[in-house]
């Protein structure tokens, strides 16, 4: 990007602003562009794409000598990039949003309780190029490097040019400890459901569970990154089911025409 002025980009994520992955990719992406952290500041992780703005909210500047600038929100992931980008830099031209790391994968049904992907799908309602990534709990630090240099590849090769309007990449990197890394794999969105249920101790439920692996449906998200590969999935703001409308119509006139 030699003679070029550097792009503009907004880092978000849902761990909160102590996340030492957050650091590390705002370092990373400062090399090349000019990064703008706004970060919750508490751990939001789980909180899908839920807001708090009508409760107000508290902005700080992080203190420290960073190569960026970094200021935390009391808010959630979505606020963070809600905030950014119509308010605090909104004059700013932002070419592209990052939301996370995450550690924890957000792939398959996880991505709907994702405060992580909701960073990203909150930018992509506003039409800017978005992108959720996510480390495997236990994903190794060889990873992260993987994850890193793939955020620098985006920006430095302007990958999230490819990326449509009202669209976003969610981004799953493996455990290399359960199969060997090997590379990246277009994938759809897994439904397996996780074994869900709770546990009663001192007075209080508990959520528990886990995905299982013999549910995954062939070429998912869920499958591919248990299999080793760091997944991208295309994820579009539009939620309608094309195919239903017909059928629905056919409802509509039979039952509820006046």
């Amino acid at each position: 990007m030699t003679g070029q002025s550097k792009p503009e980009i907004l880092l978000v994520n849902d761990d909160g602003f102590e996340s030492p992955f957050l650091v590390h990719l705002a370092t990373a992406l400062s090399e090349l562009a000019n990064v703008h952290v706004v970060a919750p500041a508490t751990e939001q992780s789980g909180v899908s794409h839920s807001f708090q703005g009508f409760h107000g909210h508290e902005l700080k500047k992080v203190p420290g000598d960073f190569p960026f600038e970094f200021h935390t929100l009391t808010g959630t992931p979505s606020d963070c990039t809600k905030f950014a980008l119509t308010y605090l830099y909104r004059d700013l031209p932002i070419e592209c949003v990052f939301s996370g790391p995450n550690k924890g994968e957000n792939a398959g049904v996880s991505s709907l309780y994702s405060g992580t992907v909701a960073g990203a799908r909150e930018a992509a309602l506003w039409g800017f190029p978005s992108l959720a990534l996510s480390l495997c709990y236990d994903a190794t630090e060889t990873m992260e490097k993987e994850l890193l240099r793939f955020a620098v590849d985006v920006v430095d090769k302007k990958l999230f040019s490819r990326i449509p309007a009202h669209t976003f990449w969610n981004v799953n990197f493996p455990d290399e400890n359960q199969s060997k890394f090997k590379g990246f794999k277009a994938a759809g969105q897994g439904i397996s459901m996780f074994t869900d249920h709770y546990e009663l101790k001192d007075g209080r439920y508990y959520l528990s569970g886990a995905k299982v692996p013999e549910r995954f449906a062939v070429n998912s998200d869920d499958l591919l990154l248990s299999q080793g590969y760091a997944t991208i999935s295309p994820m579009t703001i539009d939620q309608t089911l094309q195919s239903g409308l017909v059928p629905v119509q056919q409802v509509v006139n039979k039952f509820f025409i006046r």
